[in-house]
């Protein structure tokens, strides 16, 4: 199965979670995972729809519905 990587430059706030990472395009696992220990990292009102929506559908796939953040 071939897995669709993600482009960080979409998504502003995965971007600046990714500051010590040098690749351009991410596994979605990897993000989500990035997503979840970083979270306390993210601005949430900067958030823009499209990064909201691959938050969600990250989730889903990745994280079976949830996020464990703190």
């Amino acid at each position: 199965m071939e897995t669709t990587l993600i482009d960080r430059r979409k998504y502003p706030e995965l971007d600046l979670i990714l500051w010590d990472r040098a690749e351009t395009f991410v596994a979605p696992d990897v993000a989500f995972r990035l997503y979840e220990e970083r979270w306390r990292f993210v601005d949430h009102e900067r958030l823009e729809d499209d990064e909201r929506q691959l938050i969600l559908e990250l989730k889903k796939t990745h994280g079976h519905g949830h996020m464990l953040v703190a």
